[in-house]
């Protein structure tokens, strides 16, 4: 008797978790996004979760937790329930760069998280003055072999920062590394002649670059971007290709049922090739990811990780 009890509250309890799956969500759902409201990755939390709102029929409430670059926020959402109930915005900076800037973290990204779908991508952009004498990455190499160059960064550890150690290594330089406090800075420090040189993502460079405020000299990645599609690669120029795209994707607590995860990436997957999705992303100069299941943006994923934990500690960069 005891047996068969065991057995009917077992098929029960089964019957329960399936029913549950099968009417997912059947409550709100919340996007937890580590960065301040306006900037790049809430606003692509916001599309992405209005559409997600309207296929699945509940709302998905965006959360914002900034700090700490990126990192309280992503603590906050390893910590919650892993019942699909409360998903995670990440990007390249608190997923892939900060394991290896800080070492004592409130999660560890490939330990704490589901990948659950790419969302999309932009690329790091080199730039100098546009009243700078210096025209190609030659030119720029060339005067830094000749004296001491600096480049202005949003500050230490920031992608901006390893992208242009990076680009150092890759060309056989040695520019000096100058710290703000966030890219409007370090840009403007650049458009005023103070600086030589910097990097930033497209979004936030490309406006200078159409006031004619900066002058890009090369896409820092494998490929030209359509926002700039005169622009050549580095690799083009007749240097070392290397690739410090930052990634924007959607995360779930690790141990989150996989056919919630499975649910979720069909739908990203289908909602990048709507003309609204499009069109929003134009906007921001962002290139929408190419579909991918959440295994495959799992090993992009790691493989993120390793390249970042090699920049990272290439450069002997520590934040504490």
């Amino acid at each position: 008797m005891l047996q068969r009890i065991k057995y009917l509250a077992l098929g029960c309890a089964l019957f329960t978790q399936a029913s549950a799956w099968a009417a997912y969500p059947d409550k709100p759902v919340t996007i937890i996004v580590p960065f301040p409201g306006g900037q790049t990755g809430d606003i692509i939390a916001r599309t992405v979760g209005e559409q997600l709102a309207r296929k699945l029929g509940q709302p998905f409430i965006i959360e914002n937790k900034a700090g700490a670059g990126g990192t309280l926020g992503t603590g906050y959402a390893a910590r919650a329930q892993n019942d699909g109930y409360t998903l995670l915005l990440t990007s390249t900076g608190p997923f892939a760069i900060a394991p290896s800037l800080y070492s004592r973290l409130a999660y560890k990204p490939l330990e704490d998280f589901a990948a659950v779908a790419d969302i999309a991508a932009t690329p790091q952009i080199l730039a100098v003055g546009a009243q700078s004498g210096i025209r190609s990455v030659a030119q720029l190499v060339e005067a830094a072999k000749k004296g001491d160059l600096s480049y202005a960064s949003a500050g230490n550890g920031s992608t901006q920062h390893l992208t242009m150690e990076v680009f150092n290594d890759e060309t056989g330089i040695k520019m000096v590394h100058i710290p703000f406090k966030g890219s409007a800075e370090a840009q403007t420090q650049v458009i005023g002649g103070l600086i030589p040189a910097t990097s930033d993502s497209l979004p936030a460079i490309l406006p200078q670059i159409k006031a004619n405020k900066l002058r890009a000299l090369a896409v820092l990645d494998n490929e030209r971007s359509p926002y700039l599609p005169d622009l050549p690669t580095l690799h083009e120029q007749g240097y070392p290709a290397f690739s410090t795209v930052a990634f924007f994707g959607l995360l779930a607590p690790k141990g989150t049922d996989p056919r919630i995860i499975e649910t979720l990436n069909t739908q990203v997957n289908e909602i990048l090739r709507a003309p609204e999705v499009a069109q929003r992303f134009q906007t921001l100069a962002l290139t929408a990811a190419k579909p991918k299941t959440a295994q495959q943006f799992q090993d992009y994923l790691r493989g993120e990780v390793a390249k970042w934990t090699r920049i990272v500690n290439d450069a002997q960069v520590k934040l504490d």
